[in-house]
């Protein structure tokens, strides 16, 4: 990635950060990171759902199709070691709010509603961006 680029990323997210509440911010970045899910992950996973008609054997299926999904008794994870977003994962560390992590919701409810057919709820409880040890993301079901 450029430097201008990275330059641009990070004054579009200090311009949301500053100048947008919170909320607004989040339903923005959300409606970004829609746009980055595949829609053949989509449909793989529908299939999955459809195939298995249950919502434990379809988590377990998926998890072996995303590596990155952990089932964690009943909660349900999306867990990264690392910063997977071609976009940003590049830029040295520091120079991006986590803020923009909050793409990463968008990304993961196209696909689990995608699957599933009806709204989920995903939150971010870490981010390698905000400097954590990995990207955490719960999804609630």
């Amino acid at each position: 990635m450029s430097k201008r680029t990275e330059g641009w990323i990070s004054t579009l997210m200090s311009g949301l950060e500053h100048n947008v509440d919170e909320e607004t911010c989040a339903k923005i970045l959300e409606q970004c990171g829609r746009q980055c899910q595949s829609p053949a992950s989509i449909n793989k996973a529908k299939r999955i759902y459809a195939e298995t008609g249950d919502m434990r054997r379809f988590l377990e299926k998926l998890s072996k199709e995303h590596r990155h999904l952990h089932l964690e008794g009943d909660k349900v994870y999306l867990v990264y070691p690392r910063c997977y977003c071609s976009r940003v994962s590049k830029m040295p560390k520091g120079e991006l709010s986590k803020t923009y992590c909050l793409c990463s919701l968008g990304w993961a409810k196209a696909l689990f509603e995608g699957a599933l057919g009806r709204p989920v709820e995903v939150s971010l409880e870490k981010s390698v961006i905000g400097g954590d040890d990995e990207c955490r993301l719960r999804v609630m079901l």
